[in-house]
């Protein structure tokens, strides 16, 4: 009796990296300069992957020499959708589109997912060209976090906790935000660039509890949120009780609280 075939993580890897490639070749075709740059970010280029990971792609498109009005809009999404529909594999890409201008906006200011794209993103098509400096600034320290960067994330913290109250398992995923979003305006409070979720929990060790500026069970406590989460993600749970996500939420209330009184007392 033959052996089935057996795909490797490398082999899911090299597949998803060709269907990325595949696919961003077929959007320049189409969209030629209206393109600056496509990315390949999220857990394909951290070499991340399991079995039911998105191929995460940002495409920039260039905003500042090219009016898009209403019909260009229309189109360029009606186009976009088409080459989806024929991309093999097209249930695992996951395409966010953002304008070159609110790009560079939100990686000037600090905001946390601009950084990590740039930080950890793979370019696929870089017209624009800016990719490579851009990873260069930031391994120098030269892009930083701004008051308005902390602020507009810790602003975020609210509506994560009152989206968690909708459903039971996107209530977990409301409270991971809140706890992510909180520890990033914290530790850009104290001059560290965002790390990316997985990081985070080093983070806190290394910048306030071990200066003794938070308990040891708060760490503690968004690394069980993180490990809850990606076991909900990869559906190895797919029920909780009630009683479990009220302890959650006590604690990420407890979390986010001391997360905004580090920030309150840098006074930014």
């Amino acid at each position: 009796m033959p052996n089935k075939e057996i795909r490797t993580k490398k082999d899911e890897l090299k597949s998803d990296y060709e269907t990325a490639y595949d696919f961003s070749v077929k959007l320049y075709r189409e969209f030629k300069t209206l393109i600056k740059a496509i990315a390949l970010f999220g857990s394909v280029p951290k070499n991340e992957i399991q079995k039911n990971s998105d191929i995460d792609l940002i495409v920039i498109i260039d905003d500042c020499t090219v009016q898009w009005n209403q019909e260009l809009i229309a189109w360029y999404r009606t186009e976009l959708a088409k080459i989806l529909e024929k991309q093999e594999n097209k249930s695992k890409l996951h395409i966010n589109t953002v304008t070159l201008s609110s790009f560079w906006y939100q990686l000037k200011i600090g905001e946390p997912l601009a950084i990590n794209i740039i930080r950890y993103g793979e370019p696929l098509i870089d017209l624009g060209g800016f990719f490579a400096p851009l990873k260069v600034l930031l391994i120098r320290g030269l892009i930083k976090p701004t008051p308005e960067a902390i602020h507009t994330t810790l602003k975020r913290v609210p509506f994560h906790l009152t989206r968690s109250n909708i459903n039971i398992l996107g209530a977990i995923e409301g409270l991971y935000w809140a706890m992510i979003d909180s520890a990033h305006a914290a530790l850009m409070s104290e001059g560290h660039t965002p790390p990316s979720p997985e990081h985070i929990y080093d983070m806190l060790k290394k910048v306030f509890v071990s200066k003794g500026k938070l308990k040891s069970n708060r760490a503690d406590w968004f690394k069980e949120m993180y490990t809850l989460v990606h076991n909900i993600a990869h559906r190895n749970i797919t029920q909780i009780a009630g009683s479990e996500i009220d302890s959650h939420k006590t604690k990420v209330k407890i979390f986010t609280d001391e997360m905004r009184i580090i920030v309150e007392k840098k006074k930014i």
